[in-house]
């Protein structure tokens, strides 16, 4: 019943949420003199619609996101890596689905899962983003932040190198004013690192309205900009998966 109940409170703040959004039809928030970026085409394995069971032909990838009358049964496994097992009741809530896909073009398959977490306020909905890159000499990199509304709309190819970026998505508050503050991270040594620097306009501030608006603030100074985009640096995560499926911190 309690997974239920969550599940709702999910839909109904989904609905709540939307006419806040800072980009509407124009999201993601970014413009590139060569046209739109490369999304990435990522497989679903499974989801909360008709998708609860997930098998690979050779039986090496499992996934699960089943309801029971009390929790969500949830289970992600890769061969011998189990990167994520659980009967949830509580939050974080597993959302959306299990997504499987190369991020660094490197021909190993990774996995993305999106968690309902929190909400700070109606129209600042916080979700928590798990990622596990697959490492060549064996065992999973995972990286986990929390960011609003994720998607996966939030992993492109901004430059067209054949590996993806990640935009992260936070609140700044400022007075009596809240913006919407965009960063762009790029894949390197199995972490996400700031890329601002190459893509110009960013990190970008959008003033919070309740009409659609996509213009980067004039409020801020540069030294607030840069103190909070360090703070959102400094809030990813990282552990590494071992063969036997149990994590440990760096």
């Amino acid at each position: 019943m309690r997974t239920f109940l969550v599940m709702f409170i999910v839909i109904l703040m989904a609905g709540n949420y939307a006419d806040g959004l800072a980009y509407f039809e124009e999201y993601p928030p970014y413009e590139f003199k060569n046209g739109p970026p490369k999304h990435l085409e990522a497989e679903t394995l499974v989801d909360h619609g008709s998708k609860h069971d997930y098998k690979s032909e050779d039986g090496s990838v499992v996934a699960r996101l089943m309801a029971t009358d009390i929790s969500l049964d949830f289970l992600v496994r890769e061969g011998g890596y189990v990167l994520t097992r659980k009967n949830v009741q509580e939050l974080p809530f597993p959302v959306g689905a299990v997504y499987w896909a190369d991020l660094e073009g490197n021909g190993l398959k990774d996995f993305i899962i999106f968690y309902w977490w929190q909400a700070p306020g109606i129209m600042f909905p916080l979700c928590r983003v798990e990622i596990f890159l697959k490492k060549e000499t064996g065992g999973y990199r995972k990286i986990y932040y929390d960011t609003l509304s994720p998607g996966l709309e939030d992993f492109a190819d901004l430059d067209n190198d054949g590996k993806y970026e990640v935009i992260i998505t936070d609140i700044y508050e400022r007075g009596r004013h809240n913006y919407y503050s965009y960063s762009i991270y790029e894949f390197k040594g199995y972490e996400l690192v700031n890329a601002d620097n190459k893509f110009r306009g960013f990190p970008k501030f959008v003033w919070y309205t309740h009409n659609p608006n996509d213009k980067d603030t004039g409020h801020l100074t540069r030294q607030e900009r840069l103190l909070h985009t360090k703070e959102k640096d400094a809030m990813i995560w990282y552990e590494n998966i071992t063969k036997t499926g149990m994590p440990y911190r760096d």
